[in-house]
C-alpha cells in the first residue's frame, strides 16, 4: 500500500551515513537489488535529496514495470519536489493497477488543488473518502512525516489543512503557532 510506503521510516540507530553507505555499497555490488534500491532511495528521500530519490525510482520502475507501488511512490517523490505533471502522470499510471486505491485518489486530488484544477481535485477527494480514507488523517500523517524530516514550512501546511477540516482541535491549532514561531528562526 502506497500510504505505508510513504511513512515507512528505516530505522538507522542514530547514523544515516552509515546506513547510507551500505545500500550504496549494495547496489555498487547487484543494481538489480530492488530492496537495496528502494532502502536508499528512502535515506535520501529522509536527507532531503528527492531528485536522487527519484532517479533511483525511476529505476525500480524499469526492474519492476508491474509493481504499481513503486509507480505510486515514484509519483509521490515527484509531487514532493513539485514536479506535478510528472506526479500526476505515474500515479495515474499507479491507478489504472489499483483504480481502489484511496491514497492514490488523495494524492491525485492534491496535485489538482495545486494546479487550481478544483472540480479534479474534489471528485478525487469524494472518492477517497468513499473508498474509506480519512483526508483529516492523512494530512496529520503528512504534516508528521515533514515534521520528523525537519520540512517545517510544509508540516505547516499539512497542518493547516487538517485544521480546515476541523477546526475545533485546539491542540492542533497550538501546534501551528508552534512551529510558525519556530519557523521564524528557521
Amino acid at each position: 500500500m502506497l500510504k505505508t510506503l510513504i511513512f515507512k521510516e528505516i530505522r538507522y540507530d542514530d547514523n544515516i551515513e552509515e546506513a547510507l553507505k551500505l545500500y550504496k555499497a549494495k547496489v555498487i555490488n547487484n543494481s538489480k537489488d530492488t530492496e537495496a534500491l528502494q532502502n536508499l532511495a528512502t535515506i535520501y528521500h529522509a536527507l532531503k535529496k528527492d531528485k536522487e530519490a527519484i532517479s533511483i525510482y525511476e529505476q525500480l520502475v524499469k526492474l519492476k514495470p508491474d509493481d504499481f507501488e513503486m509507480r505510486a511512490f515514484l509519483g509521490y517523490l515527484y509531487y514532493e519536489v513539485n514536479d506535478l505533471d510528472k506526479a500526476e502522470e505515474n500515479l495515474n499510471i499507479a491507478l489504472n493497477y489499483d483504480p481502489m486505491e484511496p491514497f492514490i485518489l488523495f494524492l491525485l486530488g492534491n496535485i489538482h488543488s495545486r494546479k487550481g484544477e478544483i472540480i479534479k481535485a474534489i471528485e478525487n477527494y469524494e472518492f477517497a473518502i468513499f473508498l474509506d480514507l480519512d483526508i483529516y488523517i492523512a494530512h496529520i500523517d503528512f504534516a508528521r512525516k515533514y515534521e520528523n524530516m525537519g520540512r517545517f514550512k510544509r508540516a505547516i501546511e499539512e497542518y493547516k489543512a487538517a485544521y480546515d477540516i476541523d477546526s475545533r482541535d485546539e491542540a492542533l491549532k497550538e501546534k501551528i503557532a508552534e512551529l510558525e514561531k519556530e519557523c521564524r528562526n528557521c
